[in-house]
């Protein structure tokens, strides 16, 4: 059994090397609540399998790179650099904070936090 840093540091692998839906249907857990800054929160995992879908499939991953975490107790935050062209949004090139609680080896809750203005 992995302990919490370790299996933190698999997720960030999986998302590193762009294998999301593994990420999900392997750390997410059931009653997830995600929320990008201050839109409305998604709730529950195949509502973010759905999202998650829907935007790599309109989307070229150009670059993302672990820039920085922490990891403590239940709670870990990481730093990302993201670059990628979206169908609609065009190309991004933004870093984000995400932070996210987890219980048991599953993400229960995630925050994402960025501006795409700069």
């Amino acid at each position: 059994m992995k302990n919490f840093e370790e299996t933190v540091h698999a997720f960030y692998s999986l998302v590193s090397q762009h294998h999301f839906m593994e990420a999900i249907d392997t750390f997410y857990d059931e009653n997830i609540i995600s929320t990008d800054n201050n839109n409305e929160p998604v709730k529950g995992l195949e509502n973010l399998r759905q999202g998650v879908e829907k935007f790599m499939n309109n989307t070229t991953i150009e670059k993302i790179q672990l820039l920085s975490t922490v990891i403590d107790s239940n709670l870990s935050a990481v730093h990302w650099h993201y670059i990628f062209t979206h169908k609609t949004f065009g190309k991004l090139d933004y870093k984000q904070l995400s932070v996210k609680r987890w219980k048991y080896g599953k993400i229960i809750q995630e925050n994402h936090f960025y501006n795409l203005s700069t």
